[in-house]
């Protein structure tokens, strides 16, 4: 024990000591010397009483502290509410946030996303071996896992879940993603991947939950989404489903899950959990103020919904999310083919503003298409908002101010385009912001909004269009491939742009076929710094997830997502009330 901590127990017994004679003392006797003393010396002992007592007070509570931690205390509920009924909570089925939700309470993977983004073990005991080819993956499984319904778990529950998504008569949404695969085990608790290709990527499909061979083996293909085992889920996570409460037409009303005591994790503090499903944002409002649920969560990107960020019954969370709004220009429209006109629309472009005046602060600015929190020391923009500067570069492209019209022309060709994009009001507000903001450089601008589906088949997929305002969803590792890869450009791909470039193309090529982290982060920032010199398109902002958590709710260590229905992670740290304990 500290010498300082000795001494405070020291102070404190003899204070206690002391204490113990009082009783010794007859009233009288201190009633006969208080009557002997002036008014004046009698308030001045009172005092050091006072003072006396307190000291004693002070002394013992620092002892106390020195000597004891808090802990949390086991017990109690947490009640979220959710957008949408449950249907499959199935993970190889889910393709809903609320499945997937769910999914990430009842089941475990080999590994998961912790708080600082980084792989950690879950089903495994370590992480994997990766082979010198670096296209063998071998993970060792911990020993002891049970199921929820008391089956212990191994190696055989593993192939069993990749072989069925696998096979295209279940039509896993995760199927494309293990097509070139080969999975088998060496020993009930030793499992080898095989990948066709290098893959940097691929580690994070580790993180697929595992099913049950023994609930899900008999049951046939056609019977595989029918069947009731896809709510009352059997999984080797967290929590365990207890009651799914229904509505007399059938609806959902709320699923309880209770903490499962022999989670091979980290045990959760709190004893239930309680999700509460609604159908709209304005019910779930009306639930949180009402005290029916403790917390929900939304993207602030496609609802006009925001939280009072001072509110003292909730904490408000803000978390950063893989995904981000851009102003996307087309390559192919003559105005955008000078990248100086790129450029000088980018410096014109006041983000500060749209992330105030749009986003109510609910979103982060942005530099490139690959995140911070994915790749570390990435480089920092130079680019600024400078109307005056926008202009002079134009004028170096040739675009003058044509005084008559007071619009920017170039020969006898006047600089206008369209900003497209959905109905959603965050993507409509910034598309305004934009059209005005450049407007006062002299150009004509027009706006399409669209329906989002519209949108999709009529400018997204052919594009046709000048400029897009949309969003681009990525996922745990920063692989822009699919969003920036030359081959790409054409649908189904998702480079908008038509950004061809033979430098990015080799990055992004030799950062996914690599496993090393490092490697990998200096492909990506080599690819952010080429990506803001050619400014293929404006980077506005990344959205953030918003949470808010009733205030009584303590040890939230949430910092970071991959995606929402990721939040309950670090669910198990929660807790409602803690105790001090000795060290």
């Amino acid at each position: 024990m500290p010498t300082s901590a000795q001494n405070l127990i020291r102070e404190s017994k003899q204070i206690a000591s002391n204490v113990r004679l009082l009783p010794r003392l007859r009233l009288s006797t201190l009633g006969k010397v208080f009557s002997l003393m002036g008014r004046q010396e009698r308030i001045i002992a009172i005092i050091l009483l006072g003072i006396a007592f307190a000291s004693a007070t002070f002394s013992l509570n620092k002892a106390y502290l020195a000597i004891t931690v808090p802990k949390p205390t086991n017990g109690g509920e947490y009640d979220e509410a959710i957008i949408g009924q449950p249907r499959l909570i199935n993970p190889l089925l889910a393709s809903t946030e609320t499945d997937d939700s769910i999914v990430n309470l009842v089941f475990s993977g080999l590994y998961k996303y912790g708080n600082a983004g980084a792989l950690a073990p879950d089903l495994a005991e370590s992480l994997p071996t990766i082979d010198a080819t670096q296209k063998q993956y071998t993970v060792k499984l911990k020993h002891g896992v049970t199921w929820h319904n008391g089956k212990p778990f191994s190696a055989d529950d593993v192939v069993f879940t990749i072989h069925t998504l696998q096979d295209p008569r279940y039509n896993s949404p995760h199927r494309s993603e293990w097509m070139n695969t080969t999975v088998e085990k060496t020993d009930d608790f030793t499992i080898v991947f095989k990948v066709r290709d290098v893959s940097g990527p691929f580690i994070t499909n580790l993180t697929l939950p595992i099913l049950s061979k023994a609930v899900w083996e008999n049951v046939k293909p056609d019977a595989f989404v029918l069947s009731q085992d896809n709510l009352e889920a059997i999984g080797t996570g967290p929590f365990r489903i207890t009651e799914i409460k229904k509505l007399p037409q059938g609806t959902i009303q709320s699923i309880k899950l209770q903490a499962f005591t022999d989670y091979s994790g980290s045990k959760p503090h709190l004893d239930t959990v309680k999700l509460v499903f609604y159908d709209n944002y304005d019910d779930v409002l009306q639930g949180l103020h009402g005290r029916q649920t403790s917390g929900f969560g939304f993207v602030p990107f496609d609802k006009n919904l925001y939280l009072d960020k001072d509110s003292s019954a909730l904490q408000i969370l803000q978390l950063p999310l893989p995904q981000y709004q851009a102003a996307f220009f087309n390559l192919s429209n003559k105005i955008f083919a000078d990248k100086t006109v790129r450029k000088a629309l980018n410096t014109a472009t006041d983000k500060q503003n749209i992330l105030h005046d749009v986003f109510n602060g609910n979103a982060l600015l942005l530099d490139g298409p690959v995140l911070p929190e994915q790749v570390t020391k990435l480089p920092k923009s130079t680019t600024t908002f400078n109307h005056d500067v926008a202009a002079q570069m134009l004028d170096a492209a040739g675009w003058k101010l044509n005084p008559q019209s007071n619009l920017r022309t170039k020969g006898n060709v006047a600089m206008e385009f369209t900003i497209a994009t959905n109905d959603f009001a965050l993507n409509t507000k910034t598309a305004e912001k934009l059209a005005d903001q450049w407007k006062s450089l002299g150009i004509k601008v027009k706006l399409n909004i669209l329906p989002t589906k519209e949108l999709t088949e009529t400018v997204i997929r052919p594009r046709k269009f000048d400029v897009l305002v949309f969003a681009q969803k990525l996922g745990p590792d920063p692989d822009p491939f699919i969003f920036w890869h030359s081959s790409q450009s054409k649908n189904p791909g998702l480079n908008l742009t038509g950004f061809n470039n033979p430098i990015a193309d080799k990055l992004i090529s030799e950062a996914r076929s690599n496993t090393n982290k490092n490697i990998r982060d200096d492909k990506y920032r080599q690819f952010q710094a080429l990506i803001s010199e050619e400014t293929p398109a404006i980077f506005l902002n990344q959205s953030m997830y918003i949470y808010a958590i009733d205030h009584s709710m303590k040890g939230v260590g949430l910092a970071n997502l991959y995606d929402t229905p990721n939040r309950f992670y670090d669910l198990p740290n929660w807790y409602l009330d803690e105790r001090r304990v000795l060290k």
